[in-house]
């Protein structure tokens, strides 16, 4: 059996803790891999607690991890990671998003992939609920080139390398796919069926909405323009200086031919504030690639995802290899 680290983050939203810990334990054991949980419990959770911590005391393949106060799923992600030992590492939610019998594919999908996400897929959803995950997936899809069906999910399984080197904060754990592929890591999705539970969830509130449209902001910011700040910032500030440029020559043109006075002219003012805007817009952008040069040689510009070289015993003209390098920009 092949030993693997299950991290399992622990907020409000939870299901039955023990019975689904059993459920999840039985189905990996059946094919063929030997879980460890780590529980952890991101801040004042006392009922999840309590469940736990009786479950650490009858179990031999779980611990748990009670963070200080409520940090957020990622930073409860990561805690867990900093306990985990195995090469391969599972992270799952702490109620049943998806059939728990069939969690193996997952981890066997692991092969060929450095991470394997999951589309939960035939859905036994509400059309209100299908609908907000299409109007989500699609937003993904325009502004950070995703090309994943279910970002909402968020059963993964990936190699220690992923969360190694793809940094994540805030609220970014149900983007780690796109973050990993955007590294250069090879990320799969495939289908498992999801959950009867996972469909009586409730739909997220206004406040819900609104802070998934901030992060996937901070996505498209992050997955195009994290290496070349002034593509993003430079365009936005030469088009404003530009027309406020534009304005202040019309302006000035109107003033010396046609002795149109300029005093009360809420043209000039705007022109004017235009080019300061604009200005100082494309100063951020080179404050960033000059920031971005400082760290160039700290930021890992590509992956190598293997090296074939020739046998040393063949006969050849030079020593040569060949490598197949793979480069994410």
């Amino acid at each position: 059996m092949t030993d693997i680290d299950v991290i399992v983050p622990v907020g409000v939203r939870t299901d039955d803790l023990a019975a689904l810990h059993r459920r999840r334990g039985e189905a990996l054991r059946a094919a063929g891999y030997r879980p460890s949980f780590t529980y952890v419990v991101d801040g004042d959770v006392p009922e999840a607690r309590a469940v736990l911590a009786a479950l650490v005391r009858d179990s031999n393949d779980a611990c748990v991890i009670q963070l200080s106060r409520q940090f957020g799923e990622t930073a409860a992600i990561l805690a867990g990671f900093a306990s985990t030992k195995t090469e391969r590492v599972m992270i799952l939610p702490a109620f049943e998003q998806v059939e728990t019998a069939e969690l193996g594919r997952v981890l066997d999908a692991l092969a060929d992939a450095d991470l394997v996400t999951v589309r939960r897929f035939p859905r036994c959803d509400s059309a209100l609920r299908r609908g907000q995950s299409y109007v989500f997936e699609s937003l993904l899809k325009r502004v950070g080139n995703s090309r994943f069906r279910d970002p909402g999910c968020t059963v993964h399984a990936l190699k220690r390398a992923v969360l190694e080197e793809t940094t994540l904060y805030g609220e970014q754990h149900g983007f780690l796919p796109l973050l990993a592929a955007n590294g250069g890591f090879r990320v799969v999705e495939i289908d498992l069926p999801q959950a009867r539970r996972d469909a009586a969830r409730k739909v997220h509130g206004p406040g819900g909405y609104v802070h998934r449209l901030v992060d996937i902001l901070s996505v498209f910011f992050l997955t195009r323009f994290t290496r070349r700040p002034l593509r993003f910032f430079g365009p936005a500030g030469a088009a404003c200086t530009g027309v406020g440029l534009v304005g202040l020559a019309v302006v000035l043109v109107q003033r010396v031919f046609l002795n149109v006075p300029l005093a009360e002219r809420p043209a000039l003012i705007l022109s004017s504030l235009l080019v300061a805007v604009g200005l100082q817009v494309l100063a951020i952008g080179l404050i960033g690639e000059l920031i971005v040069f400082i760290n160039a040689r700290s930021m890992r510009q590509y992956r190598v995802r293997e090296i074939i070289e020739a046998d040393v015993e063949m006969p050849r003209k030079k020593s040569g290899h060949l490598t197949q390098v793979g480069v994410a920009e």
